[in-house]
C-alpha cells in the first residue's frame, strides 16, 4: 500500500532540492555577470585615461616636458612652481597625475601590466619618470610628501621590468645629465 504522507514529504524535500541548485545556478550566473561587467569598467576607464594620453595636445606636451632643462629643484621652483608658470604645472600634473593614476590602477590589479607596455605607453612614461624623477623625489622630501606620484613611480619599474624581461635595450634618447 502506498503511504501518501511519505510520498508528499519525499515530493515536498525533491521539490527544496532542486530549488536549491536552481538558486545557485542563478547565483554563479548573476556573479559571473557582475564580474564581466566590473571588467568591462576597469577596461573602459583605462581607455579613457589612454585616450587623452594620445591627444595631439598631450602628445606635444609630453614632448615639451622630457625636453626641458632642469638642472635642480631650486631652478625647477623658480621657472617652473605652478605660481610662476601655471601653464607649465597644468602640463605636468596632466601628464604625472595620469600615470600616477595608471600605476595605481596598475597595482591594484584592475589592468595588467602587459597590456599597458603593448598600448605603447612604455616610451612616454619611462622617458617622463627618468627626466623628472630628482624632481619629484626631491618634492617628496620638500614638500614632506613621501608618498607623492608612487603610482607614477610604480608604473615606470613595471613597464622597465617587462622591457627588460623582453630583452629590449633603452632608447637612445639624449638624457640630461644631473650634477
Amino acid at each position: 500500500m502506498v503511504d501518501y504522507q511519505t510520498i508528499s514529504i519525499l515530493f515536498a524535500g525533491l521539490s527544496i532540492a532542486v530549488s536549491i541548485v536552481y538558486y545557485a545556478g542563478v547565483l554563479r550566473n548573476a556573479n559571473k555577470t557582475q564580474q564581466l561587467q566590473l571588467e568591462t569598467r576597469k577596461t573602459q576607464l583605462f581607455m579613457q585615461i589612454y585616450e587623452r594620453l594620445n591627444s595631439e595636445e598631450s602628445l606635444k606636451s609630453w614632448a615639451e616636458l622630457v625636453n626641458q632643462e632642469i638642472n635642480d629643484y631650486d631652478e625647477f621652483l623658480m621657472k617652473y612652481d605652478s605660481s610662476v608658470n601655471p601653464a607649465h604645472y597644468a602640463k605636468r600634473v596632466h601628464h604625472w597625475y595620469t600615470y600616477h593614476a595608471i600605476g595605481e590602477l596598475l597595482r591594484m590589479g584592475a589592468i595588467e601590466p602587459e597590456l599597458v607596455h603593448r598600448l605603447q605607453l612604455a616610451p612616454l612614461v619611462i622617458l617622463m619618470w627618468e627626466k623628472w624623477e630628482h624632481i619629484i623625489k626631491e618634492m617628496r622630501l620638500r614638500e614632506n610628501a613621501p608618498d607623492y606620484s608612487e603610482g607614477f613611480e610604480y608604473l615606470y619599474y613595471e613597464l622597465k621590468r617587462i622591457r627588460d624581461k623582453k630583452g629590449y635595450s633603452d632608447w637612445n634618447y639624449p638624457q640630461q645629465t644631473i650634477p
